[in-house]
Parts: C-alpha cells; structure tokens; sequence
C-alpha cells in the first residue's frame, strides 16, 4: 500500500471516528452525513494512485455504481453500517497488499 492510500484510509478512520459519536455503529465512517460523505470520498478519489482507482473501478461495476459515492453506501449497507471487513469481499489478500 502506498503512502497516499495510507494517509487516506487514516483521514477515512479519523474523520469517521470523530463524527460518529451519536450514531449507532460508533466510529464507522458509515455514520457520517450524506455531505460529509460526499466530501471524504471525493478526497480519497483525489489522492488514490492508479492502481486503487482501477481496483475501486472494479468494484463499482461489480455494484452496477456510477459514482465512488454509491459504492461506499451501497458497502456501507451491505455490511450493516460499517466498512469493517468489506475489502474481504472484493479484493484478494494480494490485491490489498499492492
């Protein structure tokens, strides 16, 4: 994993954690409102190398999603409120790795 995925993931757990105090799945980025939603994906959109974007690019086919914004809710709702665990349904532990 590079350095600016890294940072990323790290602003996505951090953001997440202190926004989602009062919702039910406590320190799920899941939890953030729509428009802090919005704004979080477009950042980690713009900092993702090419190799994460054309493994996000996968996934949003896979989840018919026209928008990154669509794959993190349709994830979101999928696992019951959180992205705990989510990459192990779409991604190979290899392809975490790169």
């Amino acid at each position: 994993m590079n350095s600016r995925t890294l940072v990323g993931l790290m602003l996505v757990g951090l953001l997440g954690l202190a926004s989602a105090d009062h919702h039910e799945h406590h320190g799920s980025v899941c939890a953030l409102e729509g428009e802090a939603q919005v704004a979080l994906v477009g950042c980690i959109q713009e900092h993702l190398d090419e190799a994460a974007r054309n493994k996000l690019n996968t996934v949003k086919e896979r989840l018919e999603c026209d928008q990154l914004h669509c794959v993190f809710l349709k994830i979101c709702e999928r696992n019951n409120g959180t992205l705990e665990h989510s990459g192990n349904e779409f991604f190979t532990d290899a392809e975490k790795e790169g």
